[in-house]
């Protein structure tokens, strides 16, 4: 019965000892996914475009627009009349 035991628990233990190593091994390949993920993100934002700013441009032909300004103004005036 002694041996019986002994042999039970050595058993116990293998299968233990197999869970343990089928952990280990899930672990480090979550790592090594977690360490490939990373490296595509990191290349992914390396490679994405520049975010663009808006500049102000300033229109240096000032007297075309005031001309305009002016005809639409005329306009306004005609059209109310």
């Amino acid at each position: 019965m002694q041996t019986d035991l002994e042999e039970a628990k050595a058993q116990e233990l293998v299968k233990f000892q197999n869970s343990l190593e089928e952990m280990k091994n899930k672990i480090e390949e979550a790592n090594a996914l977690i360490i490939k993920e990373r490296e595509t993100a990191k290349k992914a934002i390396d490679d994405a475009p520049p975010v663009i700013k808006e500049t102000q441009v300033l229109v240096e032909d000032t007297k075309k627009i005031d001309s305009l300004t002016e005809e639409v103004e005329n306009l306004k005036v005609r059209s109310s009349i």
